[in-house]
């Protein structure tokens, strides 16, 4: 019998996010359990010192080039009052 099998490390797993979702006042919505999880996840990436990538203010964001049209055909507009 293996230890530590693909099912079995998933189960303890979900028991252990049972409990700290139980420890930390969690109800029974998808909010909240989502709430659960992003808080396991943010602290097990804290402890392992994955730090995520910092968010890029909008000026320093590059600049979208103008598009050009699908079929390689410039469209002028037409003039007014046609």
């Amino acid at each position: 019998m293996r230890i530590f099998t693909l099912r079995r490390m998933f189960g303890l797993a979900v028991v252990g996010a049972a409990y700290v979702h139980g420890k930390r006042g969690g109800d029974a919505t998808f909010a909240s359990i989502s709430d659960t999880l992003h808080y396991l996840w943010n602290t097990a990436a804290e402890r392992l010192g994955l730090d995520r990538r910092p968010a890029r203010v909008a000026a320093q964001r590059p600049m979208p080039g103008k598009m050009a049209p699908p079929n390689g055909l410039e469209r002028h507009p037409r003039p007014p009052g046609g």
